[in-house]
């Protein structure tokens, strides 16, 4: 039995390229733990930074916070547990070169120690930056939750930008980290000289930058916000999301639309929401042939029809236009509240007026070209 004891000792005595074979056992073991239980202490340690979500119920959010970060939380962790691992047996790679060149003072060597340093500082920094995008993404899933049950639509419409800028910068960072730390490179040189390229970028990318500024323009000026219903040259649809560099409306075939900031502050734009009334505009083209006492008849029966439907209100404006060569326009102009009673349909409102005013017309003249209906 003392033998035995004695022959496990020397194992664990035993050195291995100037390390102790306890060193490279212990590094095995650390390496099986971590792909064992990585994900156990990931959701403990994604549990505890994320305990403030009580306020928020904790229940509530559990799957976003598994989803938004676990699995970041779980490659960081684990980096660091392989870099433990791999700090047991440092030494020992320290006499692994993998690249040698010169002599004497110029002499540069590169060893398996060095390389692995380098790669688990990459990985490092590159993992915290993505559980800290994710943790920004979380916060803002929280937040934007909130102010969607407040119907807090100023801070729906801002949050989204603050998210955009804080994972950018928050990448910024990481690079710059990165190229310091990892590469070497001289960062305050980097950023001088990026004065007098930053120049060269701005140009390179000017409509990124138009767009940016764009952005705020938008969050300040406020011509429209989240929920609205807007319509700029050809395009028009429900504001969904105010971006970094555009702005997403939703139309209403369903198709979502992607316009540039830039062209949304440099063009006219009209606001539907915004109004107070909504006005219908139909022309309606009449053959030649009806009469005056007619047209007199046939006006005012369209005016009493169209305030008959509810919630169309006064003033209800009707008048001869354009003189053709086989027809003239007759105008008719009618108002629908804005925002409607929550049990109307818009559309279902102008399919009942315009209804209506073809069975009036039709009982005194003979139409020529199809309706003409503009909002």
């Amino acid at each position: 039995m003392q033998t035995q004891i004695n022959s496990v000792s020397d194992i664990f005595i035993k050195e291995i390229y100037g390390l102790k074979a306890s060193n490279y056992i212990y590094c095995v073991i650390i390496i099986l733990i971590t792909l064992l239980l990585k994900k156990p202490l990931a959701g403990i340690l994604t549990r505890f930074s994320s305990r403030f979500a009580a306020k928020f119920s904790y229940i509530q959010h559990k799957n976003e916070i598994r989803t938004l970060l676990l699995k970041p939380m779980e490659r960081f962790l684990q980096t660091i547990l392989f870099f433990v691992s791999f700090y047991l047996i440092k030494e020992a790679l320290d006499n692994i070169v993998l690249y040698h060149t010169g002599k004497g003072t110029n002499k540069i060597e590169v060893t398996v120690s060095d390389l692995g340093e380098n790669v688990f500082l990459f990985l490092f920094i590159f993992y915290l930056t993505i559980v800290i995008t994710h943790f920004i993404d979380f916060i803002y899933y929280l937040r934007m939750s909130k102010a969607q049950e407040e119907k807090n639509l100023s801070r729906i419409q801002i949050l989204p930008l603050f998210k955009e800028l804080l994972k950018m910068a928050s990448w910024i960072m990481a690079v710059f980290w990165i190229l310091g730390s990892v590469f070497k490179v001289n960062v305050p040189a980097l950023i001088a000289g990026l004065g007098v390229g930053g120049v060269v970028l701005a140009l390179a990318g000017k409509e990124t930058l138009e767009n940016f500024i764009a952005s705020f323009m938008l969050l300040s000026d406020k011509p429209f916000k989240t929920g609205d219903y807007i319509k700029i040259a050809d395009l028009e649809g429900t504001v969904e999301r105010i971006g970094f560099r555009s702005t997403r409306i939703r139309n209403l075939d369903g198709s979502e639309l992607v316009i540039p900031n830039q062209k949304l502050v440099s063009q006219n734009l009209i606001n539907f929401s915004e109004r107070d009334a909504q006005g219908i505009k139909v022309i309606t083209n009449l053959r030649y042939g009806i009469t005056p006492e007619d047209i007199e008849k046939m006006t005012m029966e369209l005016k009493n029809v169209l305030l008959t439907i509810f919630p169309i209100k006064e003033p209800v404006y009707i008048w001869i236009d354009t003189f053709d060569k086989f027809t003239f326009q007759l105008i008719i102009y009618y108002y629908f509240p804005n925002p409607l009673p929550d049990s109307l349909n818009f559309f279902d409102l102008k399919h009942t007026a315009n209804s209506k005013i073809y069975e009036v017309i039709s009982k005194y003249a003979t139409l020529g070209e199809p309706f003409i209906i503009q909002k």
